[in-house]
């Protein structure tokens, strides 16, 4: 078995990396593959905003020929400035259940790390925060939806044999759509909205999610910056951000909450296409492209990837207007039959406490984890 650091100009090396997890899970229906073109454009030096102000190396194990494991070190510069820490994240990780392999592959982040002055590692982390993060631990009989990271459960002893510790979890839950929120949430919800007076703004088309856009990450940025994971994306990433969610996003299922006429709130609702990226294996040829299209005019599941509020209105009622505004709207559209609130921080009591009220049972556990490089 060989470690190694692959070229990433060279496409027979990212198409190795890339394909990885689509042998490791290739008969596993619980796993989802990321998009191809997503995960190929992380590893684009000279395209993906990141490389601009950070940098990240990704690394191979191999045996007899055959890739056996995977994973990327990530100095993420902005984090580092933001948080005021010398911290290397990793990424990627996938590996056979082999802990030899895995050893190698933590070594070489180890090593690249200490050659750059870092004093810790933490992950699984991505480029920007708005990548999937967390490893599984528990849920590994639910599927995953789209986005999701999915393992095997040997994953975790490994990664703690390597000297992590858990730094915290990500928890997920279901809903079904038939089950009806409790004439209680809808009374208190109505009484909150006259009371205090908020407006829940819907939209009608892509184009007008674009104008909102740049005002709803700013308070998402504000929302969400007292928290250990945020740090401030450049303006190029942020517009990422918002094209690949305006991509998978259906208009009428964002949602933004208003209080004399400013923004004060958000809720994020898509359409989940993991089959269709299961039946193509993340693939973006033409076929796939049509598959996905086809896809998010029929699935039954949705996603509830993000609600934010500025810190002055958390806990005075706007979420409760934001849900209720949106389980109408998802009743009157009358696709979908089951939803997925992904990665909710354990730590994070108000939500969990909101979406316990409104019958989410928790059904997955996503950890990230932290090595102290000194020990």
């Amino acid at each position: 078995m060989r470690i190694r650091k692959i070229d990433t100009n060279n496409k027979h090396d990212v198409h190795r990396f890339v394909q990885f997890p689509n042998q490791l899970y290739k008969d596993n229906p619980y796993f989802c593959p990321a998009l191809e073109s997503e995960a190929r454009g992380a590893m684009d030096r000279a395209k993906h905003p990141f490389y601009k102000h950070s940098f990240a190396d990704f690394f191979v194990a191999e045996s007899e020929g055959d890739v056996i494991g995977r994973i990327a070190a990530i100095h993420n510069t902005r984090h580092n400035e933001y948080r005021m820490v010398k911290t290397a994240f990793f990424s990627s990780f996938d590996v056979v259940e082999d802990f030899h392999a895995t050893q190698g592959l933590f070594e070489a982040v180890f090593e690249w790390s200490r050659a750059r002055g870092r004093e810790d590692v933490l992950g699984p982390r991505g480029l920007t925060g708005s990548d999937a993060s967390g490893v599984l631990v528990e849920g590994f009989d639910q599927r995953a939806v789209m986005g999701d990271p999915y393992n095997h459960p040997y994953y975790d002893q490994f990664i703690r044999q390597m000297g992590f510790e858990k730094l915290t979890d990500h928890i997920s839950g279901y809903r079904s759509t038939s089950q009806l929120l409790s004439p209680r949430v809808i009374e208190i919800a109505e009484k909150i909205r006259e009371r205090r007076g908020y407006q829940i703004k819907s939209f009608t088309s892509k184009d007008e999610m674009k104008l909102w856009a740049p005002c709803v990450m700013a308070v998402q940025e504000e929302a969400f910056s007292d928290t250990f994971e945020w740090h401030p994306n450049t303006p190029e990433e942020n517009e990422g951000v918002i094209e690949s969610l305006i991509t998978i996003s259906d208009p009428r299922l964002v949602k933004v909450v208003l209080k004399d006429d400013k923004i004060i709130g958000f809720g994020l609702v898509y359409p989940d296409l993991s089959d269709s990226l299961r039946r193509y294996h993340g693939k973006t040829h033409l076929l796939a492209l049509l598959d996905l299209q086809r896809e998010f005019k029929c699935t039954k599941w949705l996603i509830a990837g993000g609600v934010g509020m500025l810190p002055a209105y958390q806990n005075m009622g706007g979420n409760a207007v934001l849900y209720t505004d949106m389980w109408r709207t998802i009743q009157e559209l009358g696709q979908y039959e089951h939803g997925e609130l992904v990665q909710v921080n354990e730590m994070n009591f108000p939500s969990r406490s909101d979406m316990e009220s409104l019958d989410v049972k928790w059904t997955k556990r996503h950890r990230t984890y932290k090595r102290n490089l000194k020990l």
